[in-house]
């Protein structure tokens, strides 16, 4: 029963050794790092790789301890508020930018290039969004209008199909291409996920 008690703690105990903290940035970038210390600036993690770095809490979203205590202060140094992230840990992931394309990019188009970094083709998608329901909503209160004799409601219709064409293609736009946007971001940066172990950055 005794061994039986060893071997368990022991594998427990190797697993343990096995994970490590994970971190969350504002720009959904998650990965595995051992939290070594902080200030009031930056959160310092080292990555499986051996990389040491520090990352500005302005772009850190959460951070789930696994290896190491967490601190309140933590959570003081962390904040909600959107900020643009600079720190590049690890690749994007395409198949995240082909979901967040379906939704929200249902609602918001554009959000599967945003993901990807590409943000003047997102600020594209999402304006030809608004332009499509601003043609939508103009031709359909023509429908609620009072009648007018002789007006031709196949004008309206023609407009109306427009605005669901436009917010049609936008959205199959940004499904169709978001994962080459984030391809595209891979291929021209570096990343310290890749980067030779033992380095500091």
């Amino acid at each position: 029963m005794k061994k039986i008690i060893s071997a368990a703690l022991f594998i427990f105990l190797f697993s343990a050794g096995l994970f490590a903290d994970t971190v969350i940035l504002k720009d959904e970038q998650r990965f595995e790092a051992d939290v070594i210390s902080f200030d009031s600036y930056y959160l310092t993690v080292k990555l499986p790789n051996g990389v040491q770095t520090n990352i500005p809490w302005g772009e850190v979203r959460y951070i789930k301890h696994t290896t190491t205590a967490s601190s309140w202060l933590e959570e003081e140094y962390m904040s909600a508020d959107d900020a643009e992230v600079t720190s590049l840990i690890t690749p994007l992931n395409k198949d995240e930018a082909f979901q967040k394309a379906i939704f929200p990019g249902l609602v918001l188009h554009g959000a599967g290039h945003f993901y990807g970094k590409d943000q003047n083709t997102g600020l594209s998608l999402m304006s030809a969004e608004i332009v499509s329901l601003i043609i939508m909503g103009m031709s359909v209160q023509q429908f609620f209008a009072p009648a007018e004799p002789g007006y031709d409601y196949g004008v309206t219709k023609a407009v109306f199909i427009s605005g669901i064409t436009i917010f049609t293609l936008s959205w199959l736009w940004d499904i169709i291409f978001a994962p080459q946007a984030v391809e595209k971001f891979n291929s021209e940066n570096e990343f310290l996920i890749n980067s030779l172990p033992g380095g500091n950055q």
